[in-house]
């Protein structure tokens, strides 16, 4: 006995057809959509952090640096994460909020915060007696690293020299002034953070680094 469709049958079946066969290329059509669109910087996905990722990231370890802790022949980053605040012999006033800034959100970790360390990086020999004094007084924390221009004029340091001149293009092609950036506890600078961000949004991202960061 032969099964009789209705006409409303019929059309029901291919409309489902119709529908099942679309599907894969409506989805195809919206990747490529979404594709272009995160392209083209229109929207933006990925991941959680509200920093500017460095990519590729810029390894650091080999620069010759004093520190006024000692010389850090040995990798001043080591076993921590830095917030680092790029800097010359003076400081003016958006450098002096973000010393601040740095030192607010250092504190704000709370039981984290051995795990991090905050450096000012200059290629400064010396300091102005007015930032010598705030630091002293203020940031007495900070570690202050002065990059050694003889040392990293060996051949050998060359990649390193190569590397601070790479990390400083990268900040000076932001599209406004970088507060600071951060540097992994293998010598990685890998992201930096703009006036835009403020401190509570910085906070966020460093917990949440912290967090899912094998802890050294």
């Amino acid at each position: 006995m032969t099964a009789s469709f209705t006409p409303k049958q019929v059309r029901s079946s291919r409309m489902k057809l119709v529908v099942l066969w679309a599907i894969p290329f409506g989805l195809m059509a919206i990747a490529a959509v979404v594709y272009n669109l995160v392209e083209s910087g229109v929207i933006s996905i990925g991941s959680k952090n509200e920093g500017v990722l460095i990519q590729p990231p810029i390894q650091l370890s080999g620069l010759a640096l004093t520190t006024n802790v000692a010389i850090a022949r040995d990798n001043i980053w080591a076993g921590k994460w830095s917030i680092v605040v790029r800097g010359g012999a003076e400081c003016d006033a958006d450098c002096l909020d973000t010393l601040l800034v740095t030192r607010q959100i250092h504190k704000r970790l709370n039981k984290e915060g051995n795990r991090v360390q905050r450096v000012y990086l200059s290629t400064a020999p010396v300091l102005s007696d007015e930032l010598a004094t705030h630091l002293a007084a203020e940031n007495h924390y900070m570690k202050l690293a002065i990059v050694d221009e003889i040392a990293n004029e060996n051949v050998n340091q060359e990649a390193s020299q190569d590397a601070l001149m790479a990390l400083d293009n990268v900040l000076a092609s932001a599209n406004q002034p970088v507060r600071f950036f951060l540097v992994d506890p293998d010598g990685w600078a890998m992201m930096y953070y703009l006036n835009e961000h403020d401190g509570v949004v910085i906070l966020k991202d460093l917990k949440y680094l912290l967090k899912y960061s094998k802890e050294r």
